[in-house]
């Protein structure tokens, strides 16, 4: 399959190089934060699924990193890896991710000058050859780097280098890599607890993601929930229990019964994520209560198309829209397959590819225009796709 034209960010889930992505500028000097200071969402082990090796940190003397090793050494190794999410700190886009080697804590993936991946000391927001737009789909990773917007892809040498222009390619599993959880981490940054002095946040009052989203939270002893509002329609809603000054949760979307695990901190001022699945925010801060909402969601809105849709040939897709990012996993008869692509107003515009799994062994290109909140149709396409339209 040819590299697509439009790009592609991530999590095939890299959720999608989009040509479509606005340039990142620099933030001020003044403006910086430590990598350690973003979330830690665990320490992981990085799988390719081109070839089924460990992705390992520290080959040779440039410290150069490649999918080269069989088993992961143990939970500090080089083949394992402290992922912190940057969030939209100091400018950033939101779902920035930034890898510390737990064998080397002093040192980050880097996209080198020659667009090889190597270690390198330290790391800022500003560490733009650091950074890397993250688009995950269920525990598939694709990486973009902020300082080239080339996206990693493994070279036939098993070398990873950011200087693939799409999340596509002749062999598009070269892109992607697959995370196993190791454990929690051992990193400071955010997982770090305040003083048990300092004054927390109020849990019975409005509160606005640093992201999207405004959300109602209620506590109730030791049980807490936030259901949270978008353009004044319920979207989704947290449950979970106070131990302490932290909340383990969960949530579920109203419009397609997606779920997943949250963990909360409560700081002084805020609420701060620490844990669980990508999703939109990574804080939460006091605000008013919005003036009008709905008790009812929309899932039939066309800015969102999250939720379950069938193809005019047969199938059902599992849509997920995250900001301009959308993926769906999709099977029917004898496929199985996911796409990841960008949304530029009502064109969306991607990868698709059968797994592993599915009967079919296809994989091409896609691009469809959002009808309206019910109606999807396919404008072009490449390789043996069988739907051209679907409703939600």
């Amino acid at each position: 399959m040819k590299f697509a034209q439009a790009s592609i960010a991530l999590s095939l889930t890299a959720a999608a190089g989009l040509s479509g992505f606005t340039a990142l500028t620099a933030t001020p000097a003044e403006a910086t934060t430590r990598c350690t200071g973003g979330t830690l969402l665990g320490r992981y082990a990085l799988k390719s699924n081109l070839n089924n090796k460990y992705i390992r940190a520290g080959i040779g003397s440039d410290a150069a990193v490649g999918a080269t090793s069989s088993r992961i050494g143990g939970n500090k190794s080089w083949e394992t890896f402290d992922i912190y999410d940057l969030g939209n700190r100091n400018g950033l886009n939101g779902g920035t991710y930034a890898l510390r080697s737990t064998q080397d804590p002093n040192r980050w993936v880097s996209v080198a000058s020659n667009k090889t991946l190597q270690l390198k000391r330290g790391c800022t927001t500003n560490s733009r050859n650091r950074l890397f737009m993250a688009n995950k789909v269920g525990n598939t990773l694709q990486l973009q780097s902020l300082s080239n917007r080339q996206w990693v892809i493994q070279r036939s040498n098993n070398m990873l280098q950011a200087n693939a222009p799409t999340a596509g390619g002749n062999v598009p599993k070269a892109l992607q890599y697959r995370m196993i959880r190791v454990s929690a981490g051992s990193g400071s940054g955010s997982n770090s607890t305040p003083p048990s002095n300092q004054q927390q946040v109020n849990l019975n009052g409005w509160l606005k993601g640093n992201n999207k989203g405004v959300y109602s939270a209620q506590r109730s002893g030791n049980n807490f929930q936030m259901k949270g509002f978008l353009n004044s329609k319920p979207f989704n809603l947290i449950t979970g229990t106070i131990q302490g000054n932290i909340i383990n949760a969960s949530w579920k979307n109203f419009c397609n019964n997606s779920t997943g695990s949250l963990k909360l901190r409560i700081d002084r001022n805020r609420l701060v994520k620490v844990g669980g699945n990508p999703g939109f925010n990574t804080s939460w801060t006091p605000t008013q209560k919005p003036a009008s909402i709905s008790s009812r969601p929309d899932c039939n809105d066309a800015r969102n198309l999250n939720g379950t849709w069938r193809g005019n040939n047969g199938g059902t897709y599992v849509v997920r829209q995250t900001g301009s990012i959308v993926s769906w996993s999709g099977r029917g008869g004898n496929f199985k397959n996911i796409f990841i692509g960008q949304r530029q107003g009502n064109t969306v515009s991607g990868l698709w590819q059968d797994t592993a799994s599915s009967q079919t062994q296809n994989s091409g290109r896609l691009t469809f225009k959002v009808v309206n909140g019910s109606r999807l149709v396919r404008v072009s396409h490449t390789g043996s796709l069988g739907n051209s339209s679907w409703t939600r």
